[in-house]
């Protein structure tokens, strides 16, 4: 029985461009592309009588945006997977971790090539790790949705925020990484922003003063992690580490809300991103969590109360020098097909940090920061969270260090913020 080919819609106001990224999407075998559209409003007209499984749908366009027409599609037409294919600016920066945080699976970026071939190739490189998963996911009856209520033709319709349904089946994917899309709209939290205290010279202060010598964890014995720890941790960590990618600036908004301001430790991370779009997401995440999150610099010093953003497309590492311990950027090979990489930070810290370390793995595709958790596991003084399978926009990060025997729980998205304040406490 031949599998049926993935669905895809082009959506762009510039003919030139829906030409370059059809032809880029069909290059990935089992991708076909089934229609186009110039605006949003057109998109959703038509979505309305053709079947269709994914939408490319650029940012900037006339009559009906991105963000708009990117509200309508996960209000009236939630088994339809919107990746967002942007230009590189500070503006569609901000749209973007806002499509990010209203339902879009993921993005790519416009290429900046002047020539047609080169700008193809480099678009089918972003599109087809995200399209080959896609495809590898059931495919909707032609016909299956009913068509939503048609849009106001005087004016733009409003945003519609609907939540998602909850996630409560497995994925559908072969390989076990892709569920449905789709996750809960993220209303402003209106925090006041907090307040810091001068920040420490050193590292040893960051540590609350009830911390007591590390003691190695004991060895791993034949049961699931979670419960060979007896359902804690002896240790207080004096250290955060966070690694995400696809459906990450979402889950890193919805933990990050749950974990009370002024965290007592330093806190980094690595959510997979190009130039420019870390800087929003920065930005973004301290609007709504009411914490102080910064894309970091080289040679910052790693301080309690700041979250570290590592900077699109540059690798984020750590070095000590005497009792501190501050940033080093570089632009180094890619590593797992990334840069920034979860594990370059993260072998970073084993090799410059040694008291204890809670280490996060939260959704993405690939292997990503399983490398990274084996060698911080290696001192003893790691704890490793997961985000469960059925929480996750792709299991695929968290997936590969469950099997690698390496995390000690897995845990929802709803109750990870928690279980981190309560392991930071």
């Amino acid at each position: 029985m031949t599998t049926p080919s993935l669905r895809v819609m082009v959506v762009d106001d510039t003919t030139t461009y829906r030409m370059i990224v059809r032809q880029s999407a069909e290059a990935v075998p089992g991708v076909e592309v089934v229609d186009f559209a110039a605006n949003g409003r057109i998109a959703l007209d038509k979505l309305g009588r053709i079947p269709v499984d994914v939408v490319l749908l650029d940012v900037e366009m006339p009559e009906m945006n991105g963000l708009d027409t990117l509200h309508h599609i996960t209000a009236h037409y939630p088994h339809v997977t919107v990746v967002m294919v942007s230009g590189a600016s500070h503006t569609n920066a901000d749209i973007v971790v806002e499509c990010l945080n209203s339902g879009a699976f993921d993005f790519v970026t416009k290429p900046l090539e002047n020539d047609m071939d080169r700008s193809k190739g480099a678009l089918l490189a972003s599109l087809r790790p995200i399209l080959s998963l896609l495809s590898r996911r059931g495919r909707r009856v032609p016909g299956q949705a009913a068509p939503p209520p048609p849009l106001r033709p005087s004016a733009p319709a409003a945003p519609a925020r609907t939540p998602a349904p909850a996630v409560s089946a497995p994925p559908s994917s072969a390989t076990g990484e892709l569920r449905d899309r789709g996750w809960p709209t993220l209303p402003p939290l209106n925090r006041p922003p907090p307040t810091f205290a001068e920040p420490h010279r050193t590292l040893a202060p960051l540590r609350s003063p009830s911390v007591t010598a590390a003691r190695p964890l004991p060895e791993r014995d034949s049961r699931p992690a979670a419960a060979a720890v007896s359902g804690g941790w002896d240790k207080k960590p004096a250290l955060l580490l966070i690694g995400s990618s696809t459906g990450g600036p979402a889950a890193l908004t919805r933990v990050l809300s749950a974990i009370p301001p002024k965290l007592p430790i330093p806190a980094m991370i690595v959510q997979h991103m190009p130039p420019m779009f870390t800087v929003s997401l920065a930005a973004q995440l301290s609007r709504s969590t009411g914490h102080n999150v910064v894309e970091a610099g080289h040679d910052q010093e790693v301080e309690a109360g700041k979250i570290l953003l590592a900077p699109g497309g540059r690798h984020l590492s750590v070095k000590r020098h005497g009792a501190i311990l501050k940033t080093v950027l570089n632009d180094g090979p890619k590593v797992n097909g990334c840069r920034p990489a979860v594990d370059v930070l993260f072998m970073s810290v084993m090799a410059s940090f040694s008291e204890p370390v809670l280490a996060v793995i939260l959704t993405g595709m690939g292997n990503d920061g399983a490398n990274g958790v084996k060698g911080l596991k290696r001192s003893g003084k790691t704890y490793c969270l997961t985000q469960s399978r059925e929480s996750c926009v792709v299991y695929g990060m968290p997936r590969v260090v469950e099997e690698m025997g390496l995390s000690d729980e897995s845990i929802s998205l709803e109750q990870l913020g928690s279980k981190i304040s309560e392991l930071c406490r």
